[in-house]
């Protein structure tokens, strides 16, 4: 059986299952294979008999809280990694990934833990450490989050993410300064990156406007589009007095955000002429 043709391995796991349909080992790999095929439902299908028929296997349940993550059921495949560590109680990798299914579900003080107990053992894990940063910096937790980030970055200094994560941080403890030069360096190294450009835009509004709407623009034009910096180019234009550009960006924001700010789009609108 060769590994790089999952189709013929799912052949001939198919065939073995018929003669022995008791094997878990068997609707493991079939889900394997079935995965690297793309066939995500009928993976899911086959862990769960392979978990079912071996009950204690962490192996399974490992697969099947992975399969069950990816269909977007987080509380299943939340369950099945607590029941893989039951079997395997100091496994790090059960342990991040339930760390990520929790902070998906928001409960971010159970995914910081889980992850502060992966990072103990994973010390030279540029990821673990990146992921622990960016829970921590979602619950506030700043103190955790800044030696998380700048840990990560230690290990791997070519993750923009990180430089973006650490600059957020930065803003907020007022240090606006090393913020625009984390932004800078997350966008040297991936210069599509649409929140740095929204980030670093956002900076620059009242010490450098032409180059603050270069990256508000940028924002909008990236993958996926940061597509509220309409109403920060709307500002920026109604205030070098661009009636028309501010017009227009207020409308396209209003268009995505329909409810957001809807009394003061309506006031700016109504102020610089109404309709673009």
């Amino acid at each position: 059986m060769d590994a790089d043709e999952p189709e013929l391995a799912l052949l001939w796991l198919h065939t073995h299952l018929d003669t022995w349909p008791a094997d878990p080992w068997l609707h493991f790999h079939a889900g394997r294979a079935a995965q690297s095929k793309g066939l995500d439902d009928e993976a899911r299908v086959r862990f769960a008999h392979a978990a079912a028929l071996a009950p204690d296997e962490p192996s399974f349940r490992f697969a099947l809280g992975y399969a069950l993550r990816q269909a977007g059921d987080l509380a299943a495949a939340g369950a099945e990694y607590r029941r893989a560590l039951e079997g395997a109680p100091d496994e790090p990798r059960i342990w991040f990934n339930l760390g990520i299914v929790e902070r998906e579900r928001g409960a971010l003080a159970e995914a910081q833990a889980c992850l502060t107990r992966v990072c103990a053992v994973w010390r030279r894990d540029a990821r673990a450490h990146y992921t622990l940063g960016v829970c921590a910096y979602e619950r506030q937790a700043f103190d955790v989050a800044r030696p998380a980030l700048l840990r990560s970055l230690r290990l791997d200094k070519r993750q923009h993410k990180a430089w973006y994560q650490l600059a957020l941080l930065r803003l907020d403890s007022g240090e606006h300064d090393e913020a625009r030069q984390a932004l800078r360096r997350a966008l040297r190294l991936q210069p599509s990156y649409a929140p740095a450009h929204y980030a670093l835009g956002r900076t620059l509004i009242d010490d450098a406007p032409a180059t603050a709407a270069r990256h508000l623009r940028e924002a909008i034009l990236g993958h996926p589009p940061v597509l509220r910096a309409h109403l920060d180019l709307g500002r920026l234009h109604e205030r070098a007095g661009h009636r028309d550009r501010a017009r227009a960006e207020y409308a396209l924001y209003r268009r995505h955000f329909p409810d957001k700010h809807a009394g003061f789009i309506e006031a700016r609108l109504a102020a610089l002429g109404g309709e673009p």
